[in-house]
């Protein structure tokens, strides 16, 4: 005797499907993220004064949730050149909303952490950006959170080798 399928039950999605849904979620969730949590008014006035913009906010985010933190780690943590990151991070010095110093252990290595002034502004700021990252996890069991950790660190993987140019996938240069 054949048994009749459930029809509520449908079939798991393929993988382009969740490639689709995926690619529809990244963006939306960025921008969200990024766009409701403003700087305080004194980073943000600080900012406007020496005409630092996302990129500067980005890497003080980054300051505050690790420091002290060498300008290199800094720089892998922004997936940027370490040029580029010594530079942020000398404009945010100038700013006055990050201190530079030398490692005691490694003159060769600069130390960054956030100015006194703005900490307890940028310790709330913190707070309130990662919230809804802490919020998600928790609301995962200890085995979901540990699949989604694992796939955003080989989604990391994946789209780092696509930078590096170790993947030998389709030229999309016309």
């Amino acid at each position: 005797m054949a048994v009749k399928s459930d029809p509520e039950k449908k079939s798991a999605p393929s993988v382009e499907e969740d490639v689709a849904e995926l690619i529809s979620l990244v963006p939306v969730t960025l921008h969200d993220l990024k766009a409701a949590v403003p700087a305080p008014m004194p980073m943000r006035d600080a900012m406007e004064r020496s005409s630092l913009g996302k990129r500067h906010a980005t890497a003080l985010l980054a300051v505050a949730a690790a420091e002290p933190i060498g300008v290199s780690e800094l720089a892998k943590r922004l997936g940027l050149l370490l040029s580029s990151t010594s530079t942020i991070v000398g404009e945010l010095s100038r700013a006055g909303m990050l201190e530079r110093a030398e490692d005691d252990e490694d003159r060769r290595r600069t130390i960054v952490r956030v100015h006194e002034d703005f900490r307890d502004a940028m310790e709330g700021w913190l707070d309130v950006a990662v919230a809804p990252f802490r919020t998600a996890l928790e609301r995962l069991s200890p085995q979901a959170r540990a699949h989604f950790l694992e796939g955003w660190r080989i989604l990391a993987q994946e789209a780092a080798l696509r930078g590096t140019g170790e993947d030998q996938g389709v030229d999309c240069e016309p």
